[in-house]
């Protein structure tokens, strides 16, 4: 399995970045995933489902999540339930003397052969890397945005 791990400080309350990586909404800040829709009645909880597109690399995905963490500001976990790609994510906040720590977090393993998982590091990854790099500055901008306006 690959692993994108990364972490950034933002100058906001985990309480004003909370709204913000609801599953719904991550395709505000983060380029690489297309759409989320939920496909369950409830939203924010364990057992949440939801259905994601996205695309990295020039490769197209289509995934299935179930939530399995849900602590209102400080984590978000999934497991992919069904698609092109097997994986478990989380978002994660946690408090600093400044403000918050955002720390995301995704093994995933693509259905390659060996080739294409040659492939899959030397392109798929690093676009994810780059694409997540990205979604947490546009996260922390957002954030300190809203936190100096005081709008949640």
């Amino acid at each position: 399995m690959a692993r994108i791990e990364q972490s950034i400080e933002i100058n906001a309350s985990a309480e004003m970045i909370w709204p913000i990586i609801r599953w719904d909404r991550v395709p505000e800040w983060m380029d690489i995933i297309k759409k989320v829709e939920y496909t369950s009645k409830e939203k924010d909880s364990v057992g949440a489902t939801a259905h994601w597109i996205g695309e990295a690399g020039g490769v197209k995905s289509e995934w299935d999540t179930e939530t399995t963490e849900w602590e209102i500001n400080k984590r978000g976990a999934w497991r992919t339930t069904g698609g092109t790609f097997t994986g478990v994510g989380a978002m994660t906040l946690s408090p600093t003397k400044t403000g918050t720590k955002a720390t995301f977090m995704m093994d995933y393993d693509l259905p390659y052969s060996i080739l294409g998982k040659i492939i899959d590091k030397l392109r798929v990854q690093r676009a994810i890397e780059k694409g997540t790099t990205r979604a947490l500055e546009k996260l922390k901008k957002t954030s300190e945005s809203r936190e100096k306006e005081g709008t949640k």
